[in-house]
């Protein structure tokens, strides 16, 4: 019988993007692996050695700082850069990016003595960037519009003087993320005390800990999850994914979520096996509020499965790579899907008027196409249009698919997937 290897996550991209922030304060970014798999981490990754050249030869590295499409890429650089005395940078990115909300972080910044001129419209990005030693001081920010920028003023706080205490005017929303930012950030000898109301972070110095690891991604993960759910007539295994009590990702919830779908999760030394006992309901109520990136292949896992299904706590899904809430919308129409979306939930209360269509628009979001892709194992063919969208977080994702079942063809601007378990 046809045994298949092991499917192969990326890196974190939270705790990558945190790890690598950290190292740069530490003055070890340089000891850094390269982090070849995932668009995100590159940008950062190279977004703080231009910045670390510039330190030390104020006359070298790039005039600007391009961060692609990534948001959390353009938050933590825009601290970073603004926290580093003597950098001078253009802090750029594409025009989605640019547009996306910035306001809270920069008011923060700027209280604190930032350099920041905004080039676009409205006091959006490009950014121009004087770098300079901020002042610390107790500052107030809201926590409904996106913890990154929580976690962005944590990572920058220690080198403000005196630090930094932080009042949150509104709670916080995908507070484990925070928390993953506070859990990095103890491991560099930084001691962070965060609360519901807010966080206090001290003045110091970030030192590099030994053999310092970055897990392998859940919200990656997360689709496989989505695809056992849907249906594969074997179990999947996920290689090097740490069990949720040992992980300092949030999204390691997922596995507690897909258990409604009796998604069993059997974790070792190597990581995870994926098996289902297919007593599954036919409706659930999720607060997604902190697992946010996990709402596309939710939704898809419920569609596929026959699941109605009421997920809240998703409104902040408007303002990421795309207005995820409309991308699902639309897409879910293609298929005879109606769903319900309000201010802060999006649902589906069964039905369906017929398949339209199977090529599927990306909106230059990576979770959106790979969500997506995985619905072939319920429908047999898929077409996902602008398939490289994966790269900002999962490159070797169509590398991936064949270990569960489903085989992908490049057609010019579409990447056809299909399943093809019968044939194995």
């Amino acid at each position: 019988m046809y045994t298949p290897p092991p499917v192969n996550l990326p890196y974190s991209k939270s705790i990558g993007a945190r790890y690598l922030v950290a190292s740069f304060f530490a003055g070890t970014l340089t000891a850094c692996p390269e982090f070849n798999d995932c668009d995100d981490l590159r940008v950062i990754q190279k977004a703080l050695l231009d910045l670390a050249l510039n330190k030390e030869h104020p006359a070298c590295g790039e005039p600007h700082l391009d961060i692609h499409a990534s948001g959390t890429a353009f938050r933590f650089i825009t601290a970073v850069c603004a926290s580093t005395e003597g950098a001078d940078f253009l802090v750029t990115g594409t025009p989605r990016v640019c547009g996306r909300p910035m306001r809270p972080l920069l008011d923060v910044l700027r209280a604190a003595g930032a350099s920041i001129d905004a080039q676009g419209d409205n006091g959006t990005g490009p950014y121009k960037v004087e770098g300079r030693r901020l002042q610390g001081g107790s500052y107030e920010i809201r926590g409904d519009v996106s913890s990154q920028f929580i976690s962005a003023l944590m990572l920058v706080a220690p080198t403000w003087k005196g630090g930094m205490k932080l009042r949150f005017t509104t709670p916080l929303v995908s507070r484990p993320y925070a928390e993953m930012t506070a859990a990095v950030m103890k491991q560099f000898g930084i001691e962070v005390r965060l609360t519901d109301n807010g966080v206090e972070v001290p003045e110091g110095t970030y030192i590099t800990p030994p053999n310092f690891k970055v897990e392998a991604d859940w919200s990656a993960a997360g689709f496989f999850y989505e695809a056992i759910a849907i249906y594969t007539p074997r179990s999947i295994r996920l290689a090097g994914l740490r069990p949720p009590v040992e992980s300092l990702q949030g999204d390691s919830s997922t596995a507690d979520i897909f258990r409604k779908f009796g998604v069993i999760s059997e974790f070792d030394d190597e990581g995870v096996t994926l098996e289902t006992n297919r007593d599954l309901p036919d409706y659930i109520e999720v607060d997604m509020t902190d697992t946010p990136d996990l709402v596309p292949a939710l939704v898809v896992a419920c569609i596929g499965r026959g699941c109605r299904f009421l997920l809240t706590g998703v409104k902040n899904l408007r303002v990421k790579e795309s207005d995820r809430l409309a991308a699902l919308q639309t897409e879910m129409s293609k298929f005879g899907y109606t769903l319900k979306v309000d201010e802060d939930s999006i649902a589906w209360e069964g039905g369906s008027t017929g398949l339209k269509s199977r090529d599927i628009e990306t909106y230059d979001d990576h979770r959106i196409a790979m969500a997506f892709a995985i619905y072939a194992l319920h429908t047999g063919l898929i077409r996902i249009h602008h398939p490289e969208v994966v790269d900002k977080s999962f490159e070797d994702f169509w590398n991936q698919l064949p270990k569960i079942g489903l085989t992908c063809r490049r057609d010019g601007e579409y990447m056809e997937v299909s399943d093809r378990w019968e044939e194995l």
